[in-house]
């Protein structure tokens, strides 16, 4: 089944967009939607897709949009700008501690959104009363996250380009800690923080080629091989090969995955793929605290 993919303009998230009653779309086509908070609004057309919806934002076809929507859309668009800065004059005003990114009117024009940041929770409902008596319309403040920020307005990441959250990400993954352990990176959060001051999240899509790194035991534990005891030392998924130490001999010697793992583990790695809990979960998280706490210190 083929799903239309959109971005949502205000937000720059990905949507889906069901109920289509024309076909042929192109990249960068502009469609109007049934929004249920914005209620019609314009979409720009990513492409099809066999991926089903990975988040909640399901839009409903109305129709593709036409010159007379899209010349509302740039009338709307200019006056965002100039709703945005009356808007950060009323918060010196107020003096709240917010951070305003974006406003947006929608196609339909009934709302005005606003988009901030802030620490903590912000009372600004007098705030509310003086923009709808400059705008005669509704007013919408959406506190987002840092992530959904860097999203909306989009970022250069560590690898020099514009991050993976503004370009195709549709859902953010949780990253952890642990992620950091498994992908054998040194244990220094700060080298893999992201523009939002979180976890980068590129470190999600290598998740599958150190799955097979839950298969092995941690590191230091004596198996058995061909009949003696080695010690495990480092498990290294990508080029499949597995360190291990002789005790009696003091010998280290690298081994294929496969030469200590049973027949058909591929079946295992498909059904971790499938989960996202891991009973190690608990482990690595203490253990990479432990170790980071310890390396401050020194």
């Amino acid at each position: 089944m083929n799903y239309l993919k959109v971005r949502i303009l205000d937000t720059n998230k990905i949507g889906t967009v069901v109920d289509i009653k024309e076909n042929g779309f192109k990249k960068h086509d502009k469609i109007v939607v049934e929004d249920e908070e914005k209620g019609e609004d314009i979409v720009e057309v990513l492409g099809y897709s066999n991926d089903p919806p990975k988040n909640d934002i399901i839009l409903k076809f109305i129709r593709k949009a036409t010159k007379k929507d899209e010349e509302i859309l740039k009338r709307n668009l200019k006056e965002s700008e100039k709703a945005l800065l009356i808007c950060k004059e009323k918060v010196k005003k107020h003096k709240l501690n917010m951070h305003l990114l974006k406003a947006y009117i929608p196609l339909n024009r009934k709302k005005v959104f606003f988009y901030y940041i802030a620490e903590q929770r912000v009372d600004f409902r007098q705030l509310v009363r003086d923009l709808a008596k400059i705008f005669k319309r509704r007013i919408e403040m959406r506190q987002i996250g840092v992530r959904d920020a860097v999203q909306m307005k989009g970022w250069v990441g560590r690898c020099m380009r514009e991050t993976c959250c503004s370009r195709f990400i549709e859902s953010f993954k949780s990253i952890s800690l642990r992620d950091i352990t498994e992908q054998n990176l040194p244990l220094s959060p700060s080298k893999f923080t992201g523009p939002c001051g979180r976890l980068v999240c590129c470190m999600a899509f290598e998740r599958e080629n150190y799955l097979i790194k839950v298969l092995f035991p941690e590191p230091g534990t004596a198996v058995c091989y061909n009949k003696q005891e080695v010690k495990i030392l480092e498990v290294d998924p990508i080029r499949e090969l597995v360190v291990v130490e002789y005790p009696e001999l003091g010998k280290k010697v690298e081994l294929h995955v496969k030469d200590l793992l049973p027949k058909n583990y591929e079946k295992a790695i498909e059904h971790c793929k499938a989960c996202n809990y891991c009973c190690r979960l608990g482990i690595y998280e203490e253990a990479t605290e432990y170790e980071i706490a310890k390396s401050s210190t020194e």
